[in-house]
């Protein structure tokens, strides 16, 4: 009985593996194990057993009558073991919160794949939304998302727990092969002499800017007006117009880098601070994660390529 109890379910799933293809070569290929380790467990079976369980003088291998009694149970004890497993791990995973998320489309685009793929692993679904700021804050408000990642505070909002991430300035983007021509230009020289290419102003991003202009005395025609920061590259890329940007827009639309460059903002300043907002006393572990794992890969994975790709930019881009 002692000997009985080193049977593990490991050696029995190496035995079902040389069953059922008759070679020691195929189950190591099989399990993905080396030939020798199919070996030892077939050895330590048959010590355990103290007979053998495969006829090894014929090809393929053939089982012995205590091998085919061994077989009769090995596979149901395997089986078993296997559901045993997923529902360990199905009990594990329906105990973690089921979380919704909205990103703005520059930081779901840049930073969004390697938060995820971290804040997985504590959640046991996870719904993302990317999009405008605007939608995603009604989103919040209606019950519908349960943390954001926004431009937009919703300072007037009560209950709501702000999070702020990072702040970063406001550049000029423009044709790479027009980059002398505009590099000592003010704004209204920009206007004057190339289209203004415009964030749409239904959004919280747009709206800024177009604040920004206004406040600063200029007014630029009507030509095109964007949702997305990579089509608003691409506007760019094919020497359309220049735009006002941010250093995490630049990295969404990083298809087109070798085709614009980037300038400091003339005149008067303007940054953007981005946001993550959830609901008071609601996810509260969540969303404390979701923040420092947003931290952690600004600072080690997308600041460093911020950095690189404009390098007068230095610490303009930093965590709050």
């Amino acid at each position: 009985m002692n000997r009985a109890v080193g049977l593990d379910v490991r050696a029995l799933r190496v035995f079902e593996a040389v069953a059922s293809s008759g070679s020691l070569s195929s189950a190591a290929k099989l399990l993905g194990i080396t030939q020798s380790a199919v070996s030892q467990s077939l050895s330590q079976i048959e010590e355990i057993l103290d007979t053998q369980v495969f006829d090894r003088t014929r090809r393929p291998f053939k089982l012995t009558p205590a091998g085919i009694a061994l077989s009769r149970r090995a596979r149901s004890i395997v089986d078993e073991m296997d559901r045993l497993v997923v529902h360990v791990r199905d009990a594990d995973l329906a105990s973690r919160p089921a979380i919704r998320v909205g990103m703005i489309d520059s930081f779901a685009a840049t930073a969004g794949p390697a938060i995820v793929k971290r804040i997985t692993a504590s959640a046991s679904q996870l719904l993302l939304w990317s999009g405008l700021a605007n939608s995603h804050a009604q989103a919040l408000l209606n019950r519908q998302l349960d943390l954001i990642v926004t431009s937009d505070s919703l300072e007037d909002v009560d209950n709501i727990v702000r999070r702020a991430v990072f702040t970063e300035p406001f550049v000029i983007a423009l044709p790479r092969a027009r980059l002398k021509e505009f590099q000592d230009a003010d704004l209204t020289k920009l206007i004057q002499r190339a289209p203004l290419i415009r964030f749409s102003a239904r959004s919280h991003f747009g709206a800024v800017i177009e604040r920004h202009l206004r406040r600063s005395g200029h007014t630029a025609r009507p030509f095109l007006e964007i949702d997305t920061s990579d089509v608003v590259m691409s506007m760019v890329a094919a020497d359309l117009g220049w735009t006002i940007t941010t250093p995490l827009c630049l990295l969404q639309g990083r298809m087109y880098e070798s085709q614009i460059a980037t300038l400091p903002l003339p005149g008067p300043q303007l940054s953007r601070t981005i946001y993550q907002l959830s609901r008071e006393g609601e996810y509260e572990d969540m969303a404390e994660n979701c923040f420092q794992v947003s931290r952690s890969i600004l600072e080690s994975e997308i600041f460093p390529e911020v950095r690189a790709s404009i390098p007068w930019l230095r610490s303009g881009i930093a965590l709050c």
